[in-house]
């Protein structure tokens, strides 16, 4: 029996209903009493760093993302906030009965922002370019691509069975952004980047002040889809009620939170705990909590020293997890222990298995590894990116627990764009620190692709990772995950998971409907006067 996704079928969806109006902004009516709200046309986003570009097929940074996605960009399907995928600028979805093949048709008369009609081209152009650009993907589909049944719809069929094929568009961990196909043959041959910014969104990219701001600007065309005050996560109706965004670059966290209580700013996104009492019980500003995902050490297994197991198996034991987030995030608050590679709240993958490994720390046992592993005092390499202030934190905890153990640890810390070319480089760290965000499915666990910074190339990895993808039910799944979760924590070790976290940001309270879904999402916002 085919599966058909429809647009407004909401499977477990948990929807949050926002202000429907005209895209003109000025006055809105409040939803609880009808009357008269003056609001503002502008509003200012302080994000913590400048990503390198905002094409988001091939830079994975977030900042670009919550730039770019839903706001210029949308895909063939998006996520609800139960991490649901449902059609975007799908109209629907059909998948045969052993999910090798996936037909989309394409909702009708969806226009991009240089006033060309989005058609079936254009999408073939952008899927098979996200799939050229994202490891994991291709490991899904194969040397399978998108190709073009007519002008509004398309299809792919692939060899061996994709079950969260549509997991993986909608997720945007590794962003399935729709562009004209002329703008990806434009791109500038040396980067490969894509050099201009055009979507199919409810704002349209206007501006980049180097080092100060993107601008975007309402998309007066924009023709909102779905049910007028119904949406949740990514899905679901928008408009642009504000007409100017600017997303602000402010590196200093503590200039982002005092920016929103002075007015400078309506949102400051990632503050760092030891703020918080600035604003907890302040009736002014709102703070947003959301997980953000886990804190850990990710391992070069490509080259130098971390590609020997027994060296990582000496940091898992080395190193005392709680410590480790404690210095991060200071308060319980804003970080929980857990050894499950997917969240607590998505059960469907929870799993505790090879948790026996986890929070046990024993520095006598890895002293032994680092004897068995011929460990002679070289350094030990760690990379950090400095913008983020947790990271150094971390890494302060981490170098020195590792020299109780007699390791020589050398922190290399780089400014966020510098970190992530450096990442990209196997000859320049032996580990690095990340917080790779929630995923849908465990498929999507970054660390996991053989092509990311990291280089997990173990071949049980990806064949467990293999059979994952080729199940025909989330049952089948689950049980390949558990062996694979296992084998990672007791041998192959290609990260060490200190905890989950959760990051605050804070907006004031003028500033009503925005939703923090992995970031702050501007869509369906206004700013009261």
């Amino acid at each position: 029996m085919k599966m058909r996704w429809k647009q407004m079928i909401a499977m477990g969806l948990c929807s949050m209903m926002f202000l429907a109006g005209s895209g003109q902004a000025g006055v809105r009516v409040s939803a609880a009493d009808d009357t008269a709200v003056a609001t503002k046309d502008v509003i200012h986003v302080a994000l913590q760093s400048v990503p390198d570009s905002l094409d988001v097929h091939y830079l994975s940074d977030q900042l670009a993302r919550t730039i770019g996605y839903g706001m210029i960009w949308e895909s063939l399907m998006t996520m609800t906030a139960d991490w649901v995928p449902q059609p975007e600028l799908a109209e629907s979805c059909e998948v045969n009965d052993d999910c090798t093949e996936y037909t989309y048709y394409l909702r009708k008369g969806v226009m991009f922002h240089n006033g060309q009609e989005m058609k079936a081209d254009d999408v073939v152009a952008s899927m098979n370019r996200w799939i050229s650009a994202y490891g994991s993907v291709a490991e899904m589909v194969g040397d399978s691509r998108f190709e073009k049944v007519d002008d509004y719809t398309v299809k792919i069929s692939m060899d061996k069975p994709a079950l969260f094929l549509n997991e993986l568009i909608a997720g945007q961990t590794q962003c399935s952004a729709i562009m004209p196909a002329s703008v990806i043959e434009n791109a500038d041959p040396t980067t490969g980047f894509v050099k201009e910014y055009i979507g199919t969104g409810p704002y349209c990219f206007i501006e980049w002040a180097d080092g100060q701001y993107v601008k975007l600007t309402r998309n007066e065309e924009y023709q909102p889809y779905g049910t007028p005050g119904e949406a949740s996560g990514w899905w679901g109706y928008k408009n642009a009620y504000i007409k100017d965004v600017y997303f602000d670059f402010v590196a200093d966290a503590t200039t982002r939170g005092t920016g929103v209580l002075t007015g400078q700013y309506d949102f400051a996104y990632m503050l760092p705990t030891d703020n918080y009492p600035m604003f907890d019980g302040n009736p002014d500003v709102v703070i947003h909590k959301e997980n953000a995902g886990s804190a850990m050490t990710v391992f070069n297994k490509q080259e130098g020293l971390a590609t020997d197991p027994l060296i990582r198996k000496a940091v898992l034991y080395a190193v005392e997890p709680e410590h480790v987030m404690q210095a991060g995030w200071s308060s319980e608050e804003f970080y929980r222990m857990e050894s499950s590679y997917m969240s607590q709240e998505q059960a469907a993958w929870y799993s505790k298995e090879g948790s026996d490994c986890y929070n046990n720390t024993d520095k006598e046992k890895a002293k032994k590894y680092l004897e068995e592993a011929g460990y002679n005092g070289e350094t030990f390499r760690i990379l950090i990116n400095g913008s983020v202030p947790c990271f150094t934190s971390m890494a302060v905890v981490i170098k020195a627990e590792l020299e109780e153990i007699g390791m020589n640890v050398e922190l290399k810390s780089a400014e966020a764009a510098t970190f992530l070319n450096q990442r990209n480089d196997p000859t320049a760290y032996d580990a690095f620190l990340a917080t790779p965000l929630p995923v849908c499915v465990p498929i999507m666990q970054i660390y996991m692709n053989p092509s990311w910074p990291g280089w997990t190339t173990d071949e049980k990895i990806q064949e467990l990772n293999g059979k994952i993808n080729e199940s025909l039910t989330v049952e089948e799944a689950k049980g390949y995950w558990d062996e694979l979760q296992k084998y990672c924590w007791e041998e192959a070790l290609p990260v060490v998971k200190y905890g989950e976290l959760y990051n605050y940001s804070v907006s004031s309270a003028k500033v009503k409907n925005i939703e923090v879904f992995v970031g702050p999402y501007v869509a369906n916002a206004i700013v009261e006067e």
